[in-house]
């Protein structure tokens, strides 16, 4: 099941993924070059269509993952590679 959703995600939702299981400081110029994130513009596209989507969950401005066992997958199979 999980691979299935991550199938469907941009590369771009993907990098957004990787950025919010792994840090903190989302915009940092540093993070974003790591994450080849190009805008913090596109971080709030992603975000956004990830939460409309039910992937993300945004909680009094606070990201989380609505499925907790589909973040610990993304960083210790998907992102592990």
């Amino acid at each position: 099941m999980f691979v299935t959703i991550t199938e469907t995600l941009t590369t771009q939702q993907l990098n957004n993924i990787n950025l919010i299981a792994g840090e903190k400081a989302l915009s940092s110029t540093e993070v974003m070059h790591r994450y080849q994130i190009s805008s913090t513009t596109s971080i709030s596209r992603s975000k956004a269509a990830l939460i409309k989507n039910d992937i993300l969950d945004n909680k009094a401005g606070e990201i989380s993952f609505q499925d907790p066992i589909y973040a610990y997958w993304l960083k210790t199979e998907y992102f592990a590679k």
